[in-house]
This record gives structure tokens, C-alpha cells and sequence, in this order.
């Protein structure tokens, strides 16, 4: 969710940003006194702010995550060890490579 909500958030300060370049390209004479460049900036800033707080919101989850996982590193080496152990035990007496239940 974090992903889509950041891949969201980058298209829509993309589109804000390809906003502020037309009207840039597309005003003419003094910017300022141009109403509906100023109405767009405006836009643009309240839209980059609130995508800034969005964002910082969720660099802070994505290190309690990041944290979460690094707790079951440990749990999956020592599975993992374990299952490669227990693959191996075939090659030390072909017993092992049948279930009990076979027997």
C-alpha cells in the first residue's frame, strides 16, 4: 500500500509540475499579473505540502517495517539451516529419505 500510495503521490507531483511548465510556456508578458498562473501555483504548493507530510508519514512506517523484518531474520536462518539439514540427512543412510509412514 505504501508503494502505491508513493508511485500516486509522484504522478500527481509530476501532473503539478507539468501544470506550472505549460502555463509557464504559454503565459505571456508579466506572470504575476496572470490569475490563473498564480491560482495554479498556489494549487501546486498546497498539493506539494500536503504529498511532503504524506510522505514523511510514511518513511517513518517504512522503517518500523523495516525493523519488524530485521526481527525475523535470526527465525529464518535457523530454519532455514534447519531444512537443509534435514534435506542432507538422505545422504547419510538412505533411511532418512522415506517417511516413516513408509516403513
Amino acid at each position: 500500500r505504501l508503494v502505491v500510495e508513493g508511485a500516486e503521490n509522484k504522478a500527481a507531483l509530476e501532473d503539478a509540475e507539468n501544470k506550472i511548465l505549460h502555463v509557464l510556456k504559454t503565459s505571456s508578458g508579466n506572470i504575476l499579473e496572470d490569475e490563473s498562473a498564480i491560482n495554479i501555483l498556489s494549487e501546486s504548493k498546497v498539493l506539494a505540502n500536503r504529498i511532503s507530510a504524506k510522505q514523511e508519514i510514511a518513511d517513518a512506517t517504512e522503517v518500523e517495517i523495516d525493523a519488524a523484518r530485521q526481527g525475523y531474520v535470526p527465525v529464518a536462518f535457523q530454519a532455514a539451516v534447519l531444512f537443509f539439514c534435514i534435506a542432507d540427512l538422505a545422504n547419510i543412510d538412505p533411511m532418512y529419505q522415506y517417511s516413516l509412514q513408509y516403513f
